[in-house]
Formats: C-alpha cells, structure tokens, sequence
C-alpha cells in the first residue's frame, strides 16, 4: 500500500458525492463504482461531501464550519489519492460546488499530469457557464476531456468553445423490468426532488384537471425537498384528494413503485438528463413531461413520450387524459421508450467511458477488483 492507504495499482479515482443523501449525481456515482468494480478495474474514491471526523461530528450543525471542515478534509484526501491513479472521473455540477469540488480537481489532476475527466451535469449550466464563463472556463480546460449526459449540455457547452462528449447516464435496465399494460389506469407518478425546478405544484394543478374526467386519478410523488410542506398544504387547502406522499424512496424499492403505476408525469422547469424518465421507459410507463432542458433531446414527441410547455397543466393533464382514452398510444409509446432506454444500459455505454480513461491503459493491470474509498 502506498502512503494514505491506497493501492500502487489503482487506475481509476471517483470523486463524487456519496449517499446519503441520495440524488442524481450520487446514485450515478454509486452506480459507476459498481460497474468498474465488477469490470475488475483497481479504483479509489474520493467522496465530495465527507462526514466530519469522529469528535467533530457537532461542526455539521454550524453552516459555514461546517463547509469549511469538509473542504479541508476534501482537499486533503483529493491529493493523497489522486496521485497513485492513471484517470480521474470527476462527476462536477453548477454553483458552489464547482468553485469548491472541481477547480482542485482540475487543477492537481493537470498538475500532476493526470487523465481527468470533468463530467459535468445539471441542467442549469448554461445560466451559471453564462454569469461565470470568464472564470470556469479557464479551469474546465485544464480537463483532458469533458463527458456530458446529454447533447443539451453539448450543445451548451460548445458555445464557450468546449468540446464535449456525450456519456450518457447509466441505467440499470435489468433492475426495472418491463410490464405491458393493455389499459392504462389513471394512477401517476412522479420520483423527483420537491424542489422548485422540478415545479410539482404544476402537477398538482393537472391532477385536479384530470379529476373531472377521471374522478378516480390519483398521484403517487416519491421524493423528499424544500417544498414538501408547501405542496401539502396545497393538496389540503385545495381538498385535493388522490395525492400520496411516500417521501425520499430508496433506489432499491424504486422498481415496485413504477410496477405499481401506470403513466409517468414530470414538470421541471430546469432539467439535463433526469435517470427517472428512463426507469420509467424501462418500467413501461408511458411518460408526459416538460420539454424543460435537454429532456427535448431525450423524449421524442409522441413517439416515446408526449412533450408540453413548461408550467403548462392544461396540456399535461391533456396528455395524461389522451393515454387514458387512447391505450393504444399509451401502449405505443412505452414500447417506443423501453427500445430507447436500452443506449443506456451498461453494454453500450461501457467502451465509450472506458476509452475515456485510455482503455487499454486502464485495462492492462485490472486483475484485481478492490478499491478504497475515502469519505
């Protein structure tokens, strides 16, 4: 073992948020780790959003300490990993978080001569790449190569002259298995963060819509935020019945959920690349949803989904009545989606992410499958 605990083989270092709590760069991460894992590929991780050390653990109560600690540890544990590794995969997003997770990235992984990748997602790059692109830019070309999750975020970042490729999120296909519905009930779903990009209230507005015609719809919304005690305050004060909270949903139960409806509805006003209008294509959910950020790149209107204006609950509602009064649509459409959700299964997104790293330079010492992982 070389100093600071990690193997002289390792090829691969993840730096990435780790759970809890659970989100889409997190489970990515997660998702990634296992993959390499089972490709037998020696690796470390370096988790973002370390917990405080033991003793420390009351600095998580006291924000700007708490950042603090957590910067240093990440620093810290960032230079004594990276160095013993061929390519950094670096999962890097908007805001704060590039300032103070991905610049150190980019710039010990130029320093030290490192392959890094600076996989960028989050579907509001172009307003911070627009605010801040005489800083970031400087920094995201220090990257040997930026991986997107979607030609949106492509196309975004060829504006400011950066070439990206396109890494599609990984789906576990496997893990959602498809259903056929020959009829289609009015029970929705969403799985989103109840945060106001992902504007669920729109969705509340299309339920009461839709219980006109179908007084028996009903909406199952997974998923945990900021907005949580708003939106059920609006279900209670518009007496909207039908609603189901089940909170934040482990991955692992997610398949259930999806068996158990059958149309999949999203409103987001800021979105990249969300995994969860692919579990559903999996699922065999017909979906209707916002064209917001690069889902118009993912969902092609009426052919694997139906697409609607942003904050737009008349014509939501109108798609989810179509599919109700229409199942052949509805059955159109889920087989349509569950063919396209396939590109994102592992067996296709494999060779591109490992040329990535330089394939066969990752490849040729990867007899050994473990990893160390520092949070």
């Amino acid at each position: 073992m070389k100093p600071g605990g990690v193997r002289a083989s390792c090829k691969v270092c993840v730096v990435a948020p780790l759970p809890p709590p659970y989100g889409g760069m997190s489970l990515q991460a997660e998702k990634l780790i296992s993959r390499l894992t089972q490709e037998g590929i020696p690796m470390a991780v370096v988790s973002t959003n370390p917990s405080p050390p033991k003793g420390l653990q009351w600095v998580a109560s006291i924000p700007g300490v708490r950042t603090l600690l957590r910067e240093l540890q990440y620093v810290w544990r960032l230079l004594r990993t990276i160095n013993g590794c061929t390519a950094i995969h670096h999962f890097s997003a908007s805001g704060l978080y590039f300032f103070l997770q991905s610049i150190p990235v980019l710039v010990f992984g130029c320093g030290l001569h490192k392959r890094t990748i600076l996989n960028y997602r989050g579907g509001n790059a172009a307003n911070f790449l627009k605010r801040w692109h005489w800083f970031v830019v400087p920094f995201m070309r220090l990257a040997g190569s930026i991986a997107v999750p979607s030609e949106f975020l492509q196309q975004v970042f060829r504006e400011y002259g950066l070439e990206a490729t396109v890494l599609p999120n990984i789906a576990d296909t496997e893990l959602f298995p498809w259903r056929e519905r020959g009829h289609f009930a009015p029970v929705l779903l969403v799985t989103r963060h109840l945060e106001p990009m992902y504007n669920v209230e729109c969705l509340l507005r299309a339920l009461r819509t839709i219980q006109i015609r179908f007084p028996e719809a009903v909406l199952g919304v997974a998923g945990d935020g900021s907005e949580e005690r708003r939106l059920r305050a609006l279900v209670n004060e518009w007496r909207l019945p039908g609603v189901k909270f089940y909170g934040a949903v482990a991955y692992r139960d997610l398949p259930a959920l999806y068996a158990s409806h059958d149309i999949y509805v999203n409103s987001s006003n800021i979105d990249n690349f969300p995994g969860a209008l692919v579990e559903a294509a999996c699922s065999g959910l017909p979906i209707v949803t916002t064209r917001a950020g690069g889902i118009r790149w993912m969902v092609r209107d009426r052919q694997t989904g139906i697409l609607v204006d942003l904050d737009d609950d008349a014509a939501l509602a109108a798609g989810v009545i179509e599919i109700l009064e229409n199942p052949e649509l509805g059955s159109h459409l889920s087989q349509q989606a569950r063919s396209w959700a396939e590109q994102f299964s592992w067996k296709h997104i494999r060779p591109t992410l490992l040329a990535s790293y330089g394939r066969h330079e990752v490849l040729r010492d990867a007899a050994l499958p473990e990893r160390e992982i520092l949070t």
